[in-house]
């Protein structure tokens, strides 16, 4: 009996064929399993940029704000111009705002660019600030065996603001973010705007 006897080939009957089948359809399965998994991970992924990305221009928003407030500040009257670059100023003497909420499309004090169209992406900005005393110290010094003493006190006044930010981006992506600013009274510079 050889390697080619024919009794040999006749107890098979497609066990490799069936064998092979059986090999190709896990293949596939896994094949699209992993296709699906790959486009689950690659929407998740684009999802996480593009709220990134509106976190980032909410947070820039706040810090840019929170420079412009400085500006404000230094002229009593408000700003003389709406415009200041891409930025569109609807509360010209923002600074005196006494309290802030939320930022949006209609309760705003600043918003980012000035040429925006419904639904293109843009920053909204809402401020408002307290006066409140700042913690001061004092030297008191003794004279001597008479009890009494001298005094030096020291403080001072600061505005504490609430900067809201909202940046609303592409495919409905959206952030907010609240910075809280300390302007010194009597740290005033001179009005550019």
């Amino acid at each position: 009996m050889g390697l080619h006897d024919p009794s040999r080939l006749r107890g098979e009957n497609g066990t490799a064929i069936v064998s092979v089948l059986l090999v190709l359809t896990v293949l596939m399965i896994i094949g699209v399993s992993s296709m699906s998994t790959s486009t689950v991970e690659l929407q998740v992924a684009t999802h996480d940029a593009r709220h990134k990305m509106a976190f980032f221009q909410a947070d820039g928003g706040a810090e840019f704000a929170a420079e412009l407030l400085e500006q404000n500040i230094c002229c009593p009257g408000g700003f003389s111009s709406t415009t200041i670059g891409e930025l569109e100023v609807e509360t010209p003497a923002l600074w005196m705002n006494s309290s802030s909420a939320l930022a949006s499309d209609t309760n705003r004090d600043l918003y980012h660019p000035t040429t925006y169209a419904a639904g293109d992406p843009h920053t909204n900005i809402r401020l408002g600030g307290a006066t409140t005393l700042a913690a001061g110290g004092a030297i008191q010094m003794a004279a001597g065996y008479e009890g009494k003493g001298k005094g030096a006190p020291s403080g001072g006044a600061h505005i504490l603001y609430d900067i809201y930010s909202e940046h609303l981006g592409r495919f409905n992506s959206k952030s907010m973010v609240l910075l809280q600013w300390r302007h010194v009274i009597g740290m005033e510079g001179s009005c550019l705007y």
